[in-house]
């Protein structure tokens, strides 16, 4: 069995919550990238858990978040028209 993306429920404060997981090949399709694109990021410092010897799951919005930390784009200067 494949897993590309499942929704993982959570406990805060008594509210289940879900927080969506992938794997490397699902987020490597999320941003048209390929696994080992996903594992030189993974080798950056992009957040995920290490299940076992082999096994990674990425938090969705934790990973997209530092994607956006550290690939987006900054506007310097002022904007023209």
């Amino acid at each position: 069995m494949i897993l590309r993306e499942l929704q993982t429920p959570q406990v805060a404060g008594g509210i289940e919550q879900s927080a969506p997981i992938t794997d490397k090949k699902g987020y490597g399709s999320r941003w048209q990238a390929s696994v080992r694109t996903v594992d030189n990021w993974l080798k950056a410092g992009m957040p995920h858990l290490k299940i076992g010897a082999r096994r990674v799951r990425i938090d969705i919005p934790q990973a997209d978040q530092w994607m956006h930390d550290r690939f987006s784009v900054q506007r310097r200067g002022k904007l023209t028209t």
